[in-house]
C-alpha cells in the first residue's frame, strides 16, 4: 500500500473537529493556567509547599496543550500524517513531548495528595515533613521518573517502521505500552484514589466534630475549617475532575493496546479520540477550582485584575 493510499485510508471527516476542539481548549487552558503561575510569582504570600505543588501542576496543566501541538498536527492532518510515516524522529519525539507531560501530570497529582495525606494524618510533623526543601525534591524526582519512563522508546524500544502510523500502539511495543498505562499509570491512580479516600473521610469526620471541652472560641475553629481543611476540600476537587476527565482515555487507550486491530468500530475511534480532548479539559477546569477554592489565590487573581477594590 502506497503512503498516499495509507493517508486516505487513515484521514477521517471529523478529524477537523478534534483540531477546533482540542486548540480552543489549548487557548483557553494556556490562559487559565498562565494567570495562576504569574499570580504564584507575584504574590509572597501563596509561596508555600502546598501551592508550590500547585504551581508545579499548573505548569504540567499548560505545557500539555504545548507539548501535545506536535502530535495533534502529525495525526490529524494529511500532511503530518506524511511526515510522520517517513520520519521516524520526528515521530518518536512528537509522541515523547505529549506522554513525557501526561506521565509527570500523574505524579504530580499523586505528590498533591500525598501532601494532604500528611497534613490529614500527620498534621505534627507536616512542617518537618512538607517543606520548600523536600517539595522541591520531591518535584524534581518526578520529572526525572517521568523522563526515565518515556525515555526506552528513544533508545531503541520502539517498533517504527517506515510507513507506519505514528501512534503508541502501532509504534510502541506491547510489553512497554503495558507497563507504563497498566503497571505504572494505573499504579499510581490506584494509590492516589487510597489516599484520597482516606483524606476524605477523615477530613469529614473532622469537620463534623466539635469538642467544645477543647474549643472555648468559635474563631479558632472557623479558622481551622476554612483553613486547611478548605485547602483540602480544594484539592479533593481537583482530583475528582482529575479521574472524571482522565479515566474514559486511559481505560479506552488500555483497551485499545490489548485489542489492537485496524478494524476498531468507528464509535470506538470517534469516542477514543476525543476523549483525549478531555485531558485538555481537565487543566481549564484546575484554575477556576483554585480560583473558588483557595482564598489565597482568589485575592491574587482579583489584584491580577484589579478587583480588590
Amino acid at each position: 500500500m502506497s503512503v498516499s493510499d495509507i493517508i486516505d485510508d487513515y484521514i477521517k471527516p471529523w478529524f477537523p473537529w478534534i483540531i477546533f476542539t482540542y486548540q480552543f481548549i489549548a487557548l483557553v487552558n494556556i490562559f487559565g493556567n498562565l494567570l495562576t503561575i504569574i499570580a504564584y510569582i507575584k504574590t509572597d504570600t501563596l509561596r508555600t509547599p502546598t501551592n508550590f505543588l500547585i504551581c508545579n501542576q499548573t505548569v504540567l496543566d499548560l505545557l500539555l496543550s504545548i507539548d501535545a501541538q506536535p502530535f495533534i498536527w502529525l495525526s490529524y492532518t494529511a500532511w503530518g500524517v506524511k511526515k510522520a510515516l517517513n520520519n521516524k524522529w520526528l515521530c518518536l519525539l512528537s509522541m515523547f513531548s505529549s506522554r513525557i507531560t501526561l506521565v509527570a501530570s500523574i505524579i504530580a497529582l499523586m505528590l498533591l495528595s500525598v501532601e494532604r495525606s500528611v497534613a490529614i494524618f500527620f498534621p505534627f510533623r507536616y512542617y518537618t515533613l512538607v517543606n520548600d526543601a523536600n517539595v522541591r525534591k520531591a518535584i524534581i524526582t518526578s520529572w526525572l521518573l517521568s523522563l526515565i519512563v518515556n525515555c526506552p522508546p528513544l533508545f531503541g524500544w520502539n517498533t517504527w517502521r517506515l510507513g507506519t502510523l505514528c501512534f503508541v500502539q502501532y509504534i510502541y511495543p506491547t510489553a512497554y505500552n503495558v507497563s507504563v498505562y497498566t503497571l505504572f499509570c494505573i499504579s499510581c491512580f490506584i494509590i492516589t484514589a487510597l489516599m484520597n479516600i482516606g483524606i476524605a473521610v477523615v477530613a469529614l469526620k473532622k469537620s463534623r466534630s466539635v469538642n467544645p471541652g477543647t474549643i472555648t472560641n468559635p474563631e479558632a475553629n472557623q479558622t481551622v475549617d476554612t483553613g486547611s481543611f478548605k485547602i483540602t476540600k480544594m484539592l479533593l476537587k481537583v482530583v475528582g475532575v482529575f479521574y472524571l476527565c482522565w479515566m474514559p482515555y486511559l481505560i479506552l487507550t488500555i483497551y485499545y493496546i490489548y485489542a489492537a486491530t485496524a478494524t476498531m468500530p468507528t464509535w470506538f475511534q470517534v469516542t477514543h479520540e476525543f476523549s483525549k480532548c478531555m485531558l485538555g479539559l481537565n487543566s481549564v477546569f484546575n484554575p477556576l477550582i483554585y480560583a473558588y477554592g483557595n482564598p489565597q489565590f482568589k485575592m491574587a487573581f482579583k489584584r491580577l485584575f484589579r478587583m480588590n477594590q
